[in-house]
């Protein structure tokens, strides 16, 4: 039994999300919703785009031909305008104290990847069970330590390029080509993949496309800093191209915000290094080693600061912007 219903937005210039709330059958019925060849579940969001129209097909099969089978469908369609924006709602995890967001999923079973809160407007975030943060808050990957990956390209004779703008890693992070160098200096087409796609986010998912983009020039900002000294030192992108959603923390931001340290005061003590120790794992940071071209900063397994060589490959923990 196919059924369809078809759906015309007369409007010329917004989108429309249709709804599917509910579909309900008994027993022995199979179902599927699909819009062409793409196939949807309850509480699936189908967009209508102005001034067109959409025809959503349902087909109810019998999946015993040997028994007799009966189905009722019960469905709901909600017409809302798609350039009314959801609000963001921070979850809470009470155990372990910290407010997050889901964004993506791993595994197979499909679990939910976890961003958790670590700053507000730029400045260390304190846990308050009692008042949920709000504001410009930034994000870092909680729950799981992310795809191990190389920085960048390395060939074997201490050369190399440790420039976050032209990393294999950044261009993993973004889906974007960032021409990334290889140890000659050369546009190296070496395809890495996508942090994106490796964890089910897409561009049109609620939180992903709400995140506020930050340019490599604003990347580069104060990224070289040294525990001997309180200077920040602003470097220079070898690429300027394009906006980054997600990116990896400079030694600064994985200080002052992740572990809440005085950057002013050069230490690195064991209270700021139990914050950033996590899941015993390195992961990079996107400030170079300035005295080799092929070493990128990292945090070790235990919270300790170092820096290893571009080519090691290691955990992806990415940051993000969000307005909440």
């Amino acid at each position: 039994i196919t059924m369809t219903i078809t759906v015309e937005n007369l409007s010329e210039e917004r989108s429309l999300f249709v709804t599917l709330t509910d579909i309900t059958t008994t027993d022995n019925v199979g179902k599927t919703l699909k819009q062409g060849a793409n196939e949807y579940t309850s509480g699936s969001a189908v967009e209508v785009t102005a001034g067109n129209t959409t025809t959503l097909t349902m087909t109810l099969s019998v999946t015993d031909k040997n028994q007799s089978a009966s189905a009722t469908v019960a469905y709901q369609v909600d017409l809302r305008d798609a350039n009314a924006e959801e609000p963001i709602e921070l979850l809470h995890d009470t155990e372990n104290d910290y407010y997050y967001v889901e964004m993506g999923t791993y595994g197979e079973n499909d679990e939910a990847v976890r961003w958790r809160v670590v700053g507000v407007e730029g400045e260390h975030y304190e846990y308050n069970e009692n008042q949920a943060p709000s504001g410009e808050l930034t994000f870092i990957l909680e729950t799981y330590i992310g795809a191990l990956h190389a920085f960048g390209s390395y060939d074997g004779n201490e050369k190399g390029n440790n420039d976050y703008s032209t990393s294999y890693v950044r261009e993993y992070l973004t889906g974007i080509d960032s021409y990334a160098l290889d140890y000659n200096g050369e546009n190296d087409n070496t395809d890495n993949g996508s942090f994106l796609e490796d964890f089910n986010i897409l561009e049109t998912d609620a939180i992903y496309s709400l995140i506020t983009p930050r340019s490599m020039e604003d990347l580069y900002k104060d990224i070289n800093w040294y525990f001997n000294t309180s200077t920040m030192l602003e470097g220079t992108p070898k690429n300027t191209t394009g906006s980054d959603k997600l990116w990896l923390a400079s030694t600064a931001e994985i200080f002052s915000i992740l572990a809440g340290g005085d950057i002013s005061t050069a230490q690195w003590d064991s209270s700021m290094a139990s914050k950033l120790a996590w899941n015993m794992m390195f992961y990079w940071l996107r400030s170079p080693y300035l005295e080799n071209s092929h070493y990128i900063r990292d945090i070790n397994f235990d919270g300790g600061f170092g820096g290893d060589s571009i080519h090691d490959n290691y955990a992806v923990r990415p940051m993000f912007i969000l307005e909440v």
